[in-house]
């Protein structure tokens, strides 16, 4: 349910956007609100805590807002948020508000696990060849994942590519489960 909550909030909010086409500046500065919300933990409890009143909530996001100086849009936005009590579904609001922007825009999401860092070269090699497999420009997000073993696993959008050792091993262990 707080999925389809989320959803709801972002697509409204990539409605407003859409019109002036400007996700990439609304998006960084969700990510900078992002940044302080998950900085402090008694900030959440504050906007969680029922003994708070909703004009206090609101007058502290209103110091915070204007201290990051975020645009109109924004500000407008994480009020609605506060004063409907969805603050606590931000960082899910503002994953969906990114893959809709990005859906909206033709950028394609990759993301990225390896067993090892990646260097730049490997990375830009990488960004290259799903460039030229989808066509289409990306988001590249990569991330260190050990159980892997070696090699690497693709993900873009919902199909995943495993050149990993780990999934070869699964996959062996399936095919000898079956004879």
């Amino acid at each position: 349910m707080s999925i389809v909550i989320a959803n709801r909030y972002a697509r409204a909010l990539a409605d407003v956007v859409g019109a002036s086409g400007n996700y990439r500046p609304v998006e960084q500065e969700l990510e900078t609100f992002g940044a302080v919300w998950r900085a402090s933990a008694e900030l959440g409890a504050v906007f969680d805590s029922p003994a708070v009143r909703l004009d206090a909530k609101m007058g502290l996001l209103d110091r915070i807002l204007e201290r990051l100086a975020v645009s109109k849009t924004t500000s407008n936005f994480l009020r609605i948020l506060a004063q409907n009590y969805r603050l606590a579904m931000f960082e899910e609001i503002r994953a969906a508000f990114r893959r809709i922007s990005n859906e909206r825009q033709g950028i394609v999401e990759v993301r990225v696990s390896s067993a090892a860092d990646l260097s730049a070269e490997e990375r830009a090699a990488l960004a290259a060849r799903f460039r030229e497999v989808t066509g289409q420009p990306l988001e590249m997000e990569f991330e260190t994942d050990a159980a892997l073993i070696g090699g690497l696993r693709a993900r873009i959008q919902s199909r995943v590519y495993d050149g990993s050792v780990r999934g070869h091993l699964d996959a062996m262990r399936e095919r000898l489960a079956v004879r």
